[in-house]
């Protein structure tokens, strides 16, 4: 290989290497922490020093005040400086734009060299010498921060737009389209709160600096996790893509792996998940930042709809509005989660034990369903709906629909029992009332099965628990087949009985153990009948090996002439027919050609003569 090819292949084996390995990315997450400690650790040192023995008001208490403000703070950004710097976390393993990243780290370096620095020197001219200073130092600090945060925000929207222009809002996440518009929103809101300020209104417009410059740290913050979650799933699904290709490489039978995951549609879930999980982060913590502010939240405690249960002195608790959009969001949240937290399980936790494609989707199913009804019964808790209130209801809602609906409630018990007992799986071949097919999907009140037409069988659960079903891959994926031979008298027996060995023997699907058999099963009316008999991994190459074995026997026969017999009939002509036979054949000859006249000689003889089969006699 030349040194341009050495050259060229390095980013490959370089980029294999990212991917393949969570290390990487692990480490970089670590070195980021370790660089961010040195100044927090600095700032909480010079606190330390300063807090004990002196008073508040003084120039060390109000430093010191200042520092215990600028700590948490100066914590997450120097983390996000970290993890946006050129060739840092997010360069390196999110897959983010250059210019998207660029932007975020312009905001960052804004908020954390000229934003948190006026907001310490605002927090101590507001302490120092009992705010002497807040009024006019203190609040031009407080406007510098707020304008320095503006020009920050200006920047990342301004990336945020050329990157959205790239990639084009149609491959956007929904999150994502939230994200951009909150960033282009709080642009003015620091023109906003500067302007309060410069009014009249400092206390407002100093409450909602706080939480603005909070909100953005924590938004920064989410979305860097969301890329580290999403970069940790790529790597799980590129190794579970180099296990199946090892695996299909070491299967010297070449067979189909049957337990394979569909890796794309979880990996779908996956990223569904996080990204509902991002979105909810950023409206459960914009909700606690910035709740207290508006008025609106504490009117959602007012609007009383129905009193609930009793409380421990056993008033009653009153159901609120806030109960009702809480309530509303946790029924979304669990619908969300029942549908693609299964995906997360098996693509993180499920691959990785010793489980069959049966089990995982057992597991998936059933906490699946544990999800829904956790959200629901949680629901119904904040809506005042208890179990003691509704029990006799529920009691008699079940009786009646036992009796009304005791098909249902029999297909549900028995979607239970299967998936306890597990007599069928996912991808277990069965036949039931004649049709066979591969279970695809299990549900509690029916299991789909499709055919070899591609036709899929809705079949209810009951079925499975009270008829005879045939499982072909319950406790062992092999299946036998059975050809029938039939060779002419007279043939070398011994060596067609080598020659269907040597064939079964050579292909690459039939199984070694048990080895082939072949049986010289019977003497026919006019053959002699062989069987062989193989075993094949699995009952999906069942079609495809039947015919590729039949089309070697028929091959190899043909060369070792070895005549594969067909059935044989003699007729027998009773006395008077040879001498009406002769005759008809002397009449058609001068009219039609042969084949003709063997159609038009057949019926005559049978409505005249009268034939029947029988031994080998002559005319």
């Amino acid at each position: 290989m030349t040194s341009n090819e050495q050259q060229s292949e390095a980013p490959k084996r370089k980029g294999i290497h990212v991917l393949a390995r969570y290390t990487p990315a692990m480490r970089e997450v670590g070195a980021i922490i370790c660089r961010s400690l040195f100044a927090p650790l600095f700032i909480l040192l010079l606190v330390v020093e300063l807090r004990d023995g002196y008073d508040n008001s003084s120039l060390s208490g109000a430093i010191c005040r200042g520092g215990l403000f600028l700590l948490p703070a100066i914590c997450f950004t120097l983390v996000l400086s970290q993890a946006m710097r050129k060739q840092g976390l997010v360069a390196r393993f999110f897959n983010w734009s250059e210019k998207l990243t660029t932007g975020l780290r312009s905001c960052i370096r804004y908020i954390l060299w000229v934003a948190l620095p006026c907001q310490f020197f605002y927090v101590v001219f507001q302490t120092f010498d009992l705010g002497k200073w807040n009024d006019s130092l203190g609040r031009l600090c407080f406007v510098a921060s707020m304008l320095a945060l503006a020009c920050g925000l200006g920047r990342a929207a301004r990336a945020m737009r050329k990157w959205v222009q790239i990639i084009g809002p149609s491959e956007i996440h929904v999150s994502t389209r939230i994200y951009c518009w909150m960033v282009f929103l709080s642009v003015l809101a620091p023109l906003l709160i500067c302007g309060m300020s410069l009014t009249g209104f400092h206390y407002g417009a100093e409450e909602m600096g706080r939480r603005l410059i909070a909100s953005i740290l924590f938004a920064l913050l989410i979305s860097v996790l969301t890329g580290l979650f999403s970069h940790l799933l790529l790597v799980t699904q590129f190794k579970v893509k180099l296990r199946r290709l090892a695996s299909e490489k070491s299967d010297d039978a070449g067979s189909i792996d049957t337990d394979a995951i569909d890796i794309n549609d979880i990996s779908a879930q996956v990223n569904r998940l996080l990204s509902v999980t991002a979105l909810v982060g950023l409206i459960v913590l914009g909700w606690s930042i910035w709740g207290s502010v508006f008025p609106a939240n504490s009117y959602l405690d007012l609007v009383e709809l129905w009193p609930g249960p009793h409380n421990e002195v056993g008033d009653f608790k009153m159901v609120t509005l806030r109960h009702l959009l809480t309530s509303l969001g946790l029924i979304g949240l669990t619908f969300v989660l029942s549908r693609n937290l299964p995906g997360l399980l098996e693509i993180t936790l499920l691959e990785r034990l010793p489980l069959d494609r049966g089990g995982r989707y057992a597991i998936s199913f059933v906490v699946r369903y544990i999800v829904g009804i956790a959200g629901i019964l949680l629901t119904f808790q904040l809506l005042g709906f208890s179990w003691n209130s509704v029990q006799y209801l529920a009691a008699g809602l079940t009786l009646g629909l036992g009796f009304g609906l005791q098909e249902i409630f029999a297909n549900l018990v028995s979607g239970i029992i299967i998936l306890i007992e597990r007599p069928i799986r996912v991808g277990d071949f069965v036949t039931v009332n004649g049709t066979s097919g591969t279970v695809i999907r299990m549900q509690l009140r029916a299991t789909t099965i499709q055919d070899f037409d591609h036709r899929e069988l809705i079949v209810p659960n009951k079925k499975f628990i009270t008829e005879d079903v045939m499982n072909w891959t319950l406790t062992d994926q092999r299946s036998r087949l059975i050809f029938q031979i039939g060779i002419a008298y007279g043939s070398d027996t011994k060596l067609a009985e080598q020659k269907l060995l040597s064939i079964a023997d050579n292909h690459p699907r039939v199984e070694k153990a048990p080895k082939p058999v072949v049986v010289f099963s019977q003497f026919g009316d006019s053959t002699l009948n062989f069987e062989l008999r193989v075993h094949i991994p699995h009952r999906e190459i069942f079609s495809q090996v039947q015919h590729e074995i039949n089309m070697e026997i028929d091959r190899v026969f043909r060369e070792e002439q070895i005549e594969i017999a067909f059935p044989q009939q003699d007729l027998h002509i009773r006395s008077g027919g040879k001498e009406l036979l002769q005759e008809l054949i002397d009449t058609d000859s001068a009219d039609t050609q042969s084949t003709t006249t063997g159609k038009s000689i057949m019926p005559a003889i049978q409505s005249t003569t009268g034939l029947e089969s029988g031994t080998h006699s002559p005319i």
